[in-house]
C-alpha cells in the first residue's frame, strides 16, 4: 500500500534531505514509510530508505493528471511543467514513468492517434522499472521508458521478432547517447537526452513528429554530481566562478587598501591579504561544509583596477547595489552594558534633536518605498520615539523598523502601545537564547523573562517581532536549534529569525582567532543539525541582493501543528533571484510582508482549513504564520571583502550620505601583529 507522503524533500533522502550514500554490501530494510522490508545497497547517512512505489506515488498522481489534461505539444516543455511541481523529486524512479508518459502525450497533442489506455499502460510499465538502475542493471531507467513508449507504439511483444528487434535498437540508441556522457545521475538531463534522440528515432522510423526543444538547467545546485558546462542543458549566462579568486580588502591595523585572495585549504576558505607595511594576514571565511563556488555562484567583482572603497563610500560610483534598507541612529545611549556592542555605544552624548531627525527624515526617505530601521544605541531610551515614528510616515516611508533591545518593550506595555499608534511597523529584537546563561555572558543581565514579555506586549498591539540572535561560538552556537523551535511555537507573533554571527568591530572582549569564527557555511549546518533535518540546507537560499557571503534567506509558513512547512528551496527559484540592482526593492518588499503582521488575523475557514494543499486555507495562512530565518554575516576589518562591501544594499545615513553598513562601523585593530611579508 502507497503511502501519502507530506513535506518530504524533492533532493537527497526524501525523509530527511541527507545525502544518499551506497553500501558495500546489501541489507535488509525496512522503507520508511510502508514498513515492507527490502534488500538494497543504498540509504540515507542517516539509514532512511525509500522503496520505489513511495518514492514515486506522489509523482504518479502529479503525471497522470497533467498528461490526461495538457496540450502541450513540446516534450521538453511537457517534462518541465510535470518537473517543476514542488513534490516531483530532483532524481528517482518516477522518472521512468515519466518519460513514456511524456512522449506518448506530445504524441498525442500532435495528433497521433494515443489513446487514454496506452498513456495508462505506459505509466504501468514504467512503475516496474527498479531505481538506480543505471548503476546496478547498467541500463538507465529513462531509456527504459523510452523503450516503453516504442513498444507500445509498435505493438511489440518479446515473441515478434520483427518489433523486438525494432525496440531494441532503439533503446540502444537511446542509451549510447545518455552514455556517452561522462557523469553521475542526473534524472533531468539523461530524460532530456532520451526525449531529443527519441524524437529523432520517431521522424526517421516512424514518420512521427514530436519537438523537443532545448531547456535551460535551474536546479545544479541541488546536484551534486553536475557536470556543469559540459552538459547539454547547462545555461551559458551562469558562471560557477572559481570564488577563492582574486579581491581587495584592507589592512587591520592601517586600514590601508590592499590585494587579497580567497584560498582554499583542505576545503577551507581564507581571504588572505597582505600590507607592505604591517604584514601578511589571513582570515578563515569558509568552513566547507557545502560547496563554496556553488553558493557564491557567479557573482565575483572583477576589479580593473583598485576600488574606491571605502574611502569614498557615500554611495560611490563603484557600489553595485541599491537601498534595501536605511539604518537611521537616534541615540547613542543605551540601557545595557553588553560585552559585544558594533555601535561600541557610549553614554552621555545628547540625543539629536526631533527636529535633526526629521531634516534626516526627509533627505534620505524614497516616499512610498523606504524602509527605515530606527537604531542606535538602543532607541526606547527616547520618550519621543512616537514622534520620531510619526514624523517617519509624514516623511513618506512605507516600513518603519524598530531595532531594539526589547528591555523597556518588555516593562512598559503602554510605551509600546504609543509606538504601535505612531505607525511602527515591526520590531528586530536582540534575542540571543532560550538560557539566562546566555544573556549573563553576552548582555550582563538575566533577561529571559522581559524579553518574554516584549513579545507579549508587542503582539497585543499587533506588532510583528522579529528574534535577533548575536552568535558567538562556545556561548550560544548550540542554542541555534532551540532559538528556532521557541520561535515557532511564539508564531505569529513572531516573525522569524535574523541570525547575526558576531563580527568583531565596535566594542568586543578581544580580537578573534579563526576558532573564534561562526562562518555562515557553519550556521547553515547547525540549523539543520540541531532542527533534526526539519529544516533542509536546501531551503536556505544564499543572498542575491547583497554578496551570497553576506547572508541567507529561508521562508516557510508554520502549519496548524507548528511545523515549519518550506516555501523556497535552492535551485528552484533561481529565475527570481535577486541578482540585478533592482534586486534590493523586491527584497525590501518581500521581508516586509513576512516580518510585518497583517491587520486582521481571521483567514475564511473552508471545509478542509488546516490542510496547507487547500489554496484559500494555504494563502490565508502565509499571510498570518509567515516565517522567516534569515542571516547577515557582517565584515570587520580582518574579513573585510570589498567585492561584498560594493554589493551591499544595507544602507547607514549620516550626513548626508549612504554608508554601506560594514564600511560604517569598521574600526581598525591596533596593535595586531601580521606575519612578515614573503
Amino acid at each position: 500500500m502507497n503511502t501519502r507522503v507530506e513535506n518530504r524533500f524533492v533532493s537527497g533522502c526524501m525523509v530527511c534531505g541527507s545525502e544518499l550514500v551506497v553500501k558495500n554490501g546489501t541489507n535488509k530494510v525496512a522503507c520508511h514509510y510502508c514498513g515492507e522490508p527490502y534488500f538494497t545497497q543504498v540509504t540515507c547517512e542517516n539509514g532512511h530508505y525509500v522503496c520505489d512505489s513511495c518514492h514515486s506515488s506522489e509523482s504518479v498522481r502529479l503525471i497522470t493528471s497533467i498528461c490526461r489534461e495538457s496540450r502541450e505539444t513540446d516534450a521538453a516543455l511537457l517534462m518541465q511543467a510535470i518537473r517543476s511541481h514542488e513534490f516531483f523529486p530532483v532524481h528517482g524512479p518516477e522518472h521512468h514513468i515519466l518519460v513514456p508518459a511524456v512522449i506518448l502525450t506530445a504524441l498525442r497533442n500532435n495528433g497521433a492517434d494515443i489513446t487514454e489506455e496506452q498513456i495508462r499502460t505506459a505509466v504501468q510499465r514504467g512503475r516496474t522499472v527498479p531505481g538506480e538502475s543505471c548503476g546496478f542493471m547498467g541500463v538507465c531507467g529513462a531509456a527504459t521508458g523510452a523503450g516503453i513508449a516504442y513498444s507500445i507504439l509498435t505493438g511489440a511483444s518479446p515473441y515478434d521478432p520483427e518489433t523486438r528487434q525494432a525496440v531494441l535498437k532503439s533503446t540502444a540508441a537511446v542509451l549510447e547517447e545518455i552514455a556517452s556522457y561522462s557523469a553521475a545521475r542526473c534524472c533531468q538531463r539523461d530524460t532530456w537526452i532520451v526525449l531529443k534522440k527519441v524524437s529523432e528515432l520517431l521522424e526517421q522510423n516512424l514518420g512521427l513528429k514530436m519537438p523537443v526543444s532545448t531547456i535551460r538547467c535551474r536546479q545544479f545546485r541541488l546536484n551534486k554530481g553536475c557536470i556543469h558546462e559540459n552538459c547539454p542543458l547547462w545555461d551559458p549566462q551562469i558562471t560557477v566562478a572559481a570564488g577563492h579568486g582574486k579581491t581587495w580588502s584592507l589592512c587591520p591595523v592601517c586600514l590601508k587598501r590592499i590585494r587579497a585572495e580567497r584560498i582554499i585549504n583542505e576545503g577551507k576558505v581564507y581571504l588572505r591579504k597582505t600590507c607592505d607595511d604591517h604584514g601578511t594576514f589571513q582570515t578563515l571565511i569558509w568552513r566547507g561544509y557545502y560547496s563554496f563556488d556553488d553558493w557564491t555562484g557567479s557573482q565575483h567583482v572583477q576589479f580593473s583596477r583598485a576600488p574606491q572603497c571605502p574611502d569614498n563610500c557615500g554611495l560611490c560610483d563603484d557600489h553595485l547595489q541599491k537601498t534595501c534598507c536605511v539604518l537611521l541612529n537616534v541615540t547613542d545611549n543605551c540601557n545595557l552594558g553588553c560585552t559585544f556592542c558594533l555601535a561600541n555605544q557610549q553614554n552621555g552624548k545628547k540625543d539629536p534633536s526631533l527636529s535633526e531627525i526629521r531634516e534626516s527624515l526627509d533627505n534620505l526617505m524614497v516616499a512610498g518605498k523606504s524602509l527605515v530601521q530606527l537604531s542606535g544605541g538602543e532607541p526606547t531610551t527616547r520618550a519621543d520615539l512616537p514622534d520620531i515614528i510619526r514624523a517617519a510616515r509624514q516623511a513618506g516611508a512605507k516600513y518603519v523598523q524598530l531595532n531594539t533591545n526589547g528591555v523597556r518593550l518588555g516593562s512598559d506595555p503602554e510605551y509600546v502601545r504609543a509606538l504601535a499608534d505612531a505607525g511602527l511597523s515591526f520590531v528586530f529584537m536582540q534575542f540571543d537564547g532560550t538560557d539566562d546563561f546566555i544573556n549573563v555572558k553576552l548582555r550582563n543581565h538575566p533577561l529571559l523573562e522581559l524579553k518574554k514579555r516584549a513579545i507579549e506586549n508587542c503582539a497585543a498591539f499587533n506588532l510583528g517581532v522579529t528574534l535577533v540572535p548575536t552568535l558567538v561560538r562556545g556561548v550560544n552556537t548550540n542554542n541555534i536549534g532551540d532559538i528556532i523551535r521557541f520561535a515557532v511555537n511564539s508564531s505569529p507573533a513572531v516573525r522569524g529569525v535574523h541570525f547575526q554571527p558576531v563580527s568583531f568591530f565596535g566594542r568586543v572582549p578581544r580580537l578573534p582567532s579563526d576558532d573564534d569564527r561562526f562562518t555562515l557555511d557553519e550556521l547553515v549546518h547547525e540549523i539543520s543539525l540541531q532542527t533534526g533535518g526539519r529544516i533542509h540546507p536546501v531551503n536556505l537560499l544564499p543572498s542575491r541582493c547583497d554578496h551570497p557571503l553576506c547572508g541567507f534567506h529561508g521562508d516557510f509558513v508554520i502549519d496548524s501543528n507548528h511545523e515549519l512547512f518550506p516555501l523556497s528551496e535552492r535551485g528552484c527559484s533561481e529565475g527570481t533571484g535577486c541578482c540585478d540592482p533592482d534586486s534590493a526593492e523586491r527584497n525590501r518588499e518581500f521581508v516586509a510582508r513576512r516580518w510585518q503582521r497583517p491587520a486582521k488575523e481571521t483567514g475564511k475557514e473552508t471545509s478542509r482549513s488546516g490542510d496547507l494543499h487547500d489554496m484559500e486555507y494555504f494563502l490565508s495562512r502565509v499571510r498570518t504564520h509567515g516565517f522567516t530565518l534569515t542571516a547577515m554575516a557582517f565584515q570587520d576589518v580582518g574579513n573585510i571583502d570589498l567585492a561584498r562591501l560594493q554589493h551591499c544594499s544595507f544602507h547607514v545615513y549620516d550626513k548626508g550620505q549612504m554608508v554601506p553598513f560594514c564600511a560604517y562601523y569598521l574600526n581598525s585593530w591596533p596593535g595586531v601583529e601580521g606575519q612578515p611579508c614573503t
